[in-house]
Formats: C-alpha cells, sequence, structure tokens
C-alpha cells in the first residue's frame, strides 16, 4: 500500500502543478522553432513530436518499474496506463496539429 502512495502522491501533485501553470500559458503565442522548455508555449506540432520522444522515456519508466517492484502485475498496470496516455496525448495533439493547417 505505502508503495502505491508513493507513486499517486507524487503524480496527483504533479497534475495539480501542470493545471495551473497551463491557464497561466494557455493563451501565449505558441512556438513552433527553438528550444522551449515549456510545455504549453509549444505548438501542437512540436506537442505531437515531443509526445513521440516520450515513447522511449517510458520504455525506461516500465523497465525500471519492473526491476524496482518485481511486480509482473504492476508492471502491466503502468505499461497499459503509459501507453494509453501517450495515445491519446499523441492523437489529440496530431489532430489539433492537421486543424491548425488546414485553417
Amino acid at each position: 500500500m505505502a508503495e502505491v502512495v508513493l507513486i499517486v502522491f507524487p503524480v496527483f501533485i504533479l497534475v495539480v502543478i501542470s493545471l495551473l501553470l497551463s491557464k497561466k500559458w494557455d493563451m501565449s503565442e505558441k512556438v513552433d522553432k527553438g528550444i522551449m522548455v515549456c510545455y504549453w508555449k509549444l505548438s501542437y506540432r512540436r506537442k505531437f513530436i515531443r509526445t513521440l520522444w516520450m515513447i522511449p522515456i517510458a520504455i525506461v519508466i516500465i523497465f525500471y518499474f519492473h526491476t524496482t517492484f518485481q511486480s509482473i502485475l504492476q508492471t502491466c498496470l503502468v505499461a497499459t496506463l503509459l501507453a494509453i496516455m501517450l495515445l491519446i496525448q499523441a492523437i489529440y495533439n496530431y489532430r489539433k496539429w492537421k486543424n491548425e493547417t488546414c485553417k
């Protein structure tokens, strides 16, 4: 149970912080070239590319999670969650990017 709390609590804090920061930079001008650390200032094309770059990082996280907890069930759950989140984020950013280029 303590392992789950150690994972869920930081994720919850990160989600709350990201929601607050996204409201702050939501209406600012989007950047499509150059280096930008802030995710919310990126164009949808750059967000899509960054999402694709997260796939190898997610694989490393899954491997680390499995070696740390030695549980196939927990590893499968984390892998499924990461895959679903990355897939939804990639589809959303791709569609927004294509809608943005059509206008």
